[in-house]
């Protein structure tokens, strides 16, 4: 049938008269078309990249846009059109809390919330304002983990026990010592999600507790994986909700945990993920080197042997009271403990949050810390 519509609509142009002004004039027309085609492509092409160069500006590179703000259906042929140029613009408006005609006016700069009250902790010598864009996106993508969590009903404990031994004994009831599975499933059941992210803007944050829409939040902004040490950075995230260290828009943000700070929601916090890991006893005060790190393995399986208590706990402990982390590493690796810790948070995170149901702005961040995008999703990447 289509053939036949084809081959009638062949003759009907061969009966017209003229014959040879027909060509002429589809020619003009397919030239106009091509010129106002050609002429919208590049508007729409300036417009993508003048906004990739302010969010640059801003802070956040190609890569991070690429994974956080653009849907998963982009490829490089969308910049061409001027509908879609329009739909980025909503999502960045949305993503930076800014007016959407600050976004469109391309001789605009894009700025960010400046989290003035925001507590630093253990920052080497930084301006705040390197930092805004790695807790912006921290704090967006907990409100979206928040919003898409399965199980949304108020926990069964409203408050984690501010009593680290208690917690402990609570988390662990056979006395055995908490890994980080035990203390990541806990605070899930409080309500209170841990988040590990993948893509997060430079410079970055070892740790950093948040509240959002009531909800207490842990993210994680390093790579580590040792399950020792992290499990030690969350338990010192959880002192800090604990204490009620952090509230609505006064994040706790811990920057490197190899900094020393004696402030005292700092000792308390480390206090707090002492006793819940390694329990009342004293982390073992051993002193080593580059070269005893196996005596330091070697003390801390002892020391899990005979009282129960993991022994990466007790190294990362050890290397937060020291600030030896090289030492305390080699030790961690020497006992086969050094993978994992990343795996099982993002195995806690599918358990707990509806990644599928999410919206598509909604979705874009929470890949962000469910290990990226989805397979179906790479080739549009």
């Amino acid at each position: 049938m289509e053939t036949a519509r084809k081959a009638s609509r062949r003759e009907l142009l061969c009966h017209q008269q003229p014959l040879k002004w027909a060509p002429v004039r589809v020619l003009r027309v397919t030239r106009t078309r091509r010129l106002t085609t050609n002429t919208n492509t590049s508007t729409s092409q300036k417009a993508y990249r003048s906004l990739l160069q302010r969010l640059k500006r801003a802070g956040f590179d190609g890569e991070f846009v690429r994974a956080a703000l653009l849907p998963d259906w982009w490829d490089d042929a969308c910049a061409d059109d001027a509908s879609i140029i329009r739909d980025i613009e909503i999502r960045v408006a949305r993503f930076l809390k800014a007016p959407l005609s600050t976004v469109a006016d391309s001789t605009a700069p894009l700025a960010l919330p400046n989290y003035a009250e925001a507590k630093l902790r253990r920052v080497r010598e930084i301006d705040r304002d390197r930092l805004a864009p790695a807790i912006h996106v921290a704090i967006q993508v907990a409100a979206a983990v928040v919003r898409n969590m399965k199980f949304r009903e108020p926990p069964t404990q409203s408050r984690l026990p501010e009593n680290a031994l208690r917690w402990r004994s609570a988390i662990a009831p056979r006395g055995g010592a908490p890994r980080l599975e035990d203390l990541a499933a806990a605070l899930w059941e409080y309500g209170i999600p841990v988040v590990a992210l993948e893509h997060l803007p430079a410079p970055a944050f070892q740790g950093m507790a948040c509240v959002v829409d009531g909800r207490p939040v842990i993210l994680l902004g390093y790579k580590h994986d040792e399950p020792g040490r992290v499990a030690f950075v969350v338990a010192h995230e959880a002192g800090h909700i604990a204490a009620g260290d952090c509230g609505p828009g006064e994040p706790i943000v811990d920057e490197e945990d190899e900094i020393t700070d004696d402030a005292e929601i700092e000792v308390r916090a480390d206090e707090y993920a002492t006793k819940v890991l390694v329990g009342e006893m004293n982390v073992p005060g051993v002193t080593v080197d580059a070269k005893d790190f196996k005596v330091l393995a070697q003390r801390a399986f002892a020391l899990e042997k005979e009282r129960g208590v993991d022994a990466s706990s007790v190294i990362f402990a050890w290397a937060r009271r020291t600030g030896d982390y090289m030492t305390g590493s080699m030790a961690v690796k020497a006992l086969y403990r050094h993978v994992g810790a990343r795996k099982e948070l993002q195995r806690q995170f599918k358990l707990h949050v509806d990644v599928d149901a999410a919206s598509e702005t909604d979705r874009a961040l929470l890949w962000l810390c469910a290990g990226g995008w989805p397979t179906s999703s790479a080739s549009a990447r």
